[in-house]
């Protein structure tokens, strides 16, 4: 997966949405798709909360560019309506603490369990919440959104259970691609189901045990600085965790790591070779001056260990190979293998030592054939929950699991 692929999946709505980071939409754009036609599919949602939550509690909200640069938001019908910081006022409209917000939710007994993709659709959230709707704010000029923020404990959405799905698809242009996803946050478990009968394509990733098994299971497998991430509503990953950013209580967990790995690669010489390419060079005091296949030089900064949590930072500074290197760390440094470049692409040796991101090594240990994005370059070795078509015609169908 390249790197605009995988940011188009990754970085958190709370980021992407926010006013000034969001593209200044085209001029003479042309309107919304509606509903279904050429192009589209049917996204079936599968309540498997065991009767915890009925149909009409279940609330999904849609959001993603059918037009490049401008947000918009499917409403029941299954039609995609640009956003609007109006409808905070507009019958129907949401409020909590005194604040109103836009109802762009529906539930799954309005719709019947099934809506429409678009046939284009970038930076699609399919978000999930219990017994409520989300409520997201939509700036002055309607060019952005606010997701949930992870790191506010006064976000309304704090004592709201949700989760979502990721996809980006364009007919004809670009492959569809998704993932359920705990790079951010696990509220309760999902399953996807993608299907294309043409192509022969079928595979379900995710989370099928239940929400206590997973709470009791994290609870009891990861490290004391991993516990407090844990709460009844959700379980935040580190790189949301006000703990594991700079100047919180977690800042340096993985500070020896990172001083280590730079010591070995400054006595040493780094080599590191995978799907045909090779990278090598040597540390010199804080930067990793290296070549690629004999080209270069490039450079890559020691990162801090809120680089690493977030793969942000050092690991994704720079131009296109040294993004590329630095994505290749940043995993190695969350499963703990940068000090050995033959384990980097070997699975078996993950998660093994002490230094390493236990969020994310235990979701790999309850995801289906244990693949998880447990941290934003999670796919780096295939080890994500993305799927992605080999062709850029619509699946058959998408099948969400809702469990509890």
């Amino acid at each position: 997966m390249n790197i605009r692929q995988r940011l188009a999946l990754t970085v958190p709505a709370v980021l992407i949405a926010l006013l000034g980071l969001v593209p200044p939409a085209p001029t003479g754009a042309a309107a919304n798709s509606a509903q279904g036609g050429p192009g589209s599919f049917p996204i079936t949602f599968q309540n498997n909360t065991r009767g915890t939550y009925a149909d009409s509690q279940i609330f999904v909200t849609v959001l993603g560019q059918v037009v490049p640069g401008q947000w918009s938001y499917m409403k029941p019908d299954g039609s995609m309506a640009h956003i609007n910081h109006l409808d905070a006022t507009a019958p129907g409209h949401l409020v909590k603490k005194g604040v109103s917000y836009p109802d762009m939710s529906f539930t799954l007994a309005q719709v019947g369990g099934t809506v429409p993709s678009p046939a284009s659709i970038r930076g699609g959230r399919i978000y999930i919440s219990l017994g409520s709707p989300l409520y997201l704010p939509v700036s002055p000029d309607d060019q952005g959104w606010g997701g949930p923020d992870l790191r506010n404990p006064d976000d309304p959405n704090s004592d709201v259970y949700y989760d979502w799905y990721e996809y980006t698809y364009v007919q004809g242009q670009v492959a569809f691609g998704g993932n359920t996803t705990q790079v951010d946050q696990f509220g309760f478990p999902m399953t996807s189901r993608l299907r294309q009968t043409s192509s022969g394509y079928d595979t379900t990733r995710g989370i099928t045990r239940t929400r206590a098994e997973v709470m009791q299971q994290y609870a009891a497998s990861v490290g004391a600085a991993f516990k407090p991430l844990q709460n009844g509503y959700r379980i935040v990953a580190p790189r949301s965790s006000n703990l594991f950013l700079a100047g919180g209580a977690q800042q340096n967990h993985l500070t020896t790591a990172i001083d280590r790995a730079w010591s070995y690669y400054t006595a040493h010489p780094f080599a590191l070779t995978r799907l045909g390419e090779t990278f090598s060079g040597r540390v010199s005091g804080s930067t990793l001056t290296f070549s690629k296949n004999g080209t270069g030089p490039f450079t890559l900064r020691k990162p801090t260990s809120p680089d690493v949590m977030a793969c942000a930072g050092a690991l994704a500074s720079g131009n296109d190979t040294e993004k590329q290197l630095g994505a290749e760390f940043c995993a190695a440094f969350n499963r703990g293998v940068a000090l050995d470049t033959t384990a980097w692409y070997a699975p078996a040796a993950y998660y093994a030592g002490t230094a390493k991101n236990d969020y994310a090594g235990f979701f790999h240990t309850v995801g289906l054939d244990k693949r998880a994005y447990g941290f934003p370059y999670d796919d780096v070795n295939d080890q994500s929950s993305v799927q992605i078509l080999g062709n850029a015609e619509p699946p058959t169908g998408l099948t969400l699991g809702i469990g509890w």
